[in-house]
């Protein structure tokens, strides 16, 4: 409403100016006053007519206030300061992205080195020791045989057990008793070198090296 009312006041300031200027020269010519007034009026009637806006118009410029003018203003002016960017895709000779390292297989373990057997060792099953005592007895044997001198020799027990007696019998000592001590008091042995080693065979016997030193 407010808009309108400017209007018409422009267009009644510039038929106040008009009108001046045709009451002067009508007054320098007469002859004019009447063709001038009757172009004057329909001049006027045609721009008020344009300037007048209608109910509907007037009720929506009522409607509209300095916010939504601003905000209208706002609206236009970020949208274009910032149009929406769209993500760059890369191009056919670019990555598409890190490729993962790819993952180095496992090494596998290598399988365990096969088990000996008693013939690898020129020994049969005659030869397989079957408790303690047996054992005792085989590694006097064996000693004698080297007559107290420096030697190696091995015996094999029946299974896991009968080693582990043997282990045993180092643990507690009683294999002095067992073997030792006479081969000792026989051969005139002050003191020497003694080293076993056990190893277990195909079939489950365990293998028993031993090592005498003078």
């Amino acid at each position: 409403m407010k808009k309108a009312v400017k209007i018409v006041l422009g267009v009644l300031g510039a038929l106040g100016l008009g009108l001046i200027g045709l009451i002067l020269a009508c007054h320098f010519k007469p002859g004019l006053s009447d063709a001038i007034a009757d172009k004057l009026y329909k001049n006027r009637s045609k721009t008020e007519a344009q300037a007048t806006l209608s109910e509907e118009e007037e009720a929506e410029l009522d409607r509209i206030t300095p916010d939504d003018l601003a905000g209208n203003r706002s609206g236009e002016e970020e949208s274009a300061a910032d149009p929406e960017e769209t993500p760059e895709l890369p191009g056919p000779d670019e990555p598409q992205g890190a490729e993962e390292p790819a993952e180095e297989p496992a090494e596998e373990a290598a399988p365990p080195a096969p088990l000996k057997t008693l013939a690898d060792y020129g020994l049969s099953q005659e030869n397989v020791l079957n408790n303690i005592d047996e054992y005792f007895d085989d590694c006097y044997e064996q000693l004698s045989a080297a007559k107290g001198n420096d030697t190696s020799f091995y015996n094999v027990m029946r299974d896991s057990m009968l080693g582990q007696k043997v282990l045993q019998s180092y643990d507690d000592e009683s294999y002095r008793e067992g073997f030792m001590n006479k081969f000792m008091d026989d051969y005139k042995v002050e003191s020497c070198g003694w080293s076993i080693d056990e190893e277990e065979l195909e079939g489950g016997y365990i293998l028993v090296k031993h090592t005498f030193t003078r």
